[in-house]
């Protein structure tokens, strides 16, 4: 009998670790949102993740499978953003780059895992209270200019 409950044992000791690990906060929000905090009011701060999968940017000499670049229009806080995406940004599915953003920014939001598939979107929302904060806007969308897709994060502080 002891030998049958040595299984169970195992498996049940594991459950909260997996838990855990579910349950573990996304590294792009903390310096996203130190991002969105730190807007003063009457400023507007903005950063730029661009991605490219299946060949570079345009004008690009490179033969590559992929190619990304972030704006930080020398903000700390955006590069703070900008290292985080470059580390860890999605590249094939960019899309998924915005979901995070949002959810880290937006109170309550969830999305299922690869049940959603962003092809372009744009959100606005406020971060912070109603007394002091930031207006934010973000889009995903492709990019005219450089070719690939373009996460464009905008916060008006207030």
């Amino acid at each position: 009998m002891r030998h049958l409950l040595i299984p169970w044992v195992l498996i049940l000791m594991t459950l909260p670790c997996q838990a855990m690990a579910a349950t573990k906060p996304d590294p792009l929000c903390a310096p996203l949102r130190a991002f969105a905090s730190s807007v003063q009011p009457d400023q507007t701060k903005s950063l730029e993740f661009h991605t490219s999968w299946g060949g570079g940017f345009k004008g690009s000499d490179k033969r590559t499978m992929y190619e990304v670049q972030c704006i930080d229009h020398g903000y700390a806080p955006a590069k703070a953003v900008c290292k985080q995406l470059m580390e860890q940004g999605a590249v094939e599915f960019s899309g998924e780059n915005a979901k995070r953003a949002l959810v880290c920014l937006s109170q309550g939001t969830q999305f299922g895992q690869n049940h959603l598939q962003l092809e372009q979107a744009e959100f606005s929302f406020y971060f912070g209270t109603e007394q002091r904060g930031s207006n934010i806007t973000m889009q995903f969308q492709q990019d005219p200019k450089m070719g690939g897709m373009v996460l464009s994060i905008t916060a008006e502080g207030y």
